[in-house]
């Protein structure tokens, strides 16, 4: 058996780079994980990187009320759905820029 067939065996597809020293394997999409994916992030509109640090917005007449610190964290539980080894927080916090950018996209083929 090679090395990606037993990958595939195992639920483990693409890695993925977050920062220097910070790789993750992405699971292969099942419906199952598609559907707990879709579960989970229903509602949430805006992208990852437009989350990160922000306060809470309150309602106004332009826009809804707005719960960032929420919306960061249910990126957070997807992106430990998705990915093999989770995200600690250690890691979470040395995260780069590319590494923004790739779980920007990451969640797509679950959503899409």
């Amino acid at each position: 058996m090679t090395d990606k067939q037993l990958d595939k065996t195992l639920n483990i597809g693409s890695e993925i780079r977050l920062a220097e020293g910070i790789k993750k394997h992405v699971k292969i999409g099942t419906i199952a994980l598609i559907r707990q994916v879709r579960e989970e992030m229903d509602g949430v509109v805006h992208k990852f990187s437009f989350s990160i640090g922000r306060k809470k917005w309150e309602a106004t007449d332009e826009r809804e009320a707005v719960d960032w610190p929420k919306v960061e964290e249910t990126y957070k539980k997807a992106f430990n759905l998705v990915l093999v080894e989770e995200i600690t927080e250690k890691e979470y916090e040395q995260i780069d820029q590319d590494g923004i950018a790739e779980l920007d996209n990451l969640l797509d083929r679950f959503l899409f």
